[in-house]
């Protein structure tokens, strides 16, 4: 008969490990999605987990002997991971935004699709423009990075460590001012164009009074705005790809302050 051991202080250092990286799983926008199963996840977390334990060699100095104390620890590092996940989340609804805004200017605000990670309905080009960063992300390795930054997570801020600091406010309000600056930056080709062309139209209305604008603008913005769609996608390759690049030093300096 095979019998398996586990060291306490091991089994203690794994509910750590697995409350924070379930809490940063749970909340990173590939897996967020309602679509998921449920038992997916909580396997992926467990098996990420069991990486980190191991890559990390995280160690227990010492562990609260009441409940209220165990409750708290794990509730640190929930709380932890969920400000981690939350901060990936809001550059994938960056791009979502400029999506929306872009599809606002073309005139697709009507055509909406279901999202499958959120339920609700969005304009058809925010989901296009999220689905595209979400390969240019698989597609560039970032996923790697990710997890190379949730080990060093671990190594920086080891359990049972955290201290939640006054600056930690800080950095999640760049961050949500961040998402608005990614907006603009994605969707600025597509929404110049479109206002450009808008102006255009309206000169057009003045010098040559017989001409139905109405009936022209609607087809000329949709065409405006797919050829500088088209025209945007390699620009908005490498910028994605800068921006995920620095997801690891986002995570840093997020552990600085804990």
């Amino acid at each position: 008969m095979v019998s398996l051991s586990i060291p306490l202080q091991d089994l203690q250092a794994f509910m750590l490990v697995l409350a924070r990286v379930a809490a940063i799983l749970f909340a990173i926008p590939f897996l967020d999605s309602r679509s998921v199963p449920a038992v997916f996840k909580a396997g992926l977390a467990v098996a990420a987990s069991i990486m980190v334990l191991g890559q990390a060699r995280v160690e227990l100095n010492s562990f609260p002997d009441s409940v209220l104390g165990v409750f708290l620890a794990v509730a640190a590092e929930v709380v932890f991971g969920l400000a981690i996940g939350f901060m990936v989340k809001l550059i994938f609804a960056g791009f979502q935004l400029a999506g929306q805004l872009a599809g606002f200017q073309m005139g697709f605000a009507i055509a909406n699709v279901v999202d499958p990670a959120s339920s609700l309905q969005i304009p058809i080009l925010a989901q296009f423009i999220n689905l595209f960063a979400m390969l240019i992300f698989l597609a560039t390795n970032m996923h790697y990075w990710f997890f190379k930054a949730l080990v060093d997570s671990f190594r920086i801020v080891a359990p049972m460590q955290l201290e939640f600091q006054q600056g930690l406010v800080q950095p999640i309000l760049r961050a949500a001012a961040g998402m608005f600056i990614i907006a603009l930056k994605v969707g600025a080709p597509v929404i110049v164009a479109l206002i450009l062309t808008h102006v255009a139209l309206g000169l057009m209305a003045r010098t040559v009074p017989q001409m139905q604008v109405f009936i022209v603008a609607m087809p000329l913005q949709i065409v405006v705005g797919i050829v500088f769609l088209g025209l945007s996608l390699p620009f908005w390759a490498a910028y994605m790809k800068d921006l995920f690049s620095q997801i690891g030093q986002t995570m840093l300096q997020m552990l600085r302050l804990f």
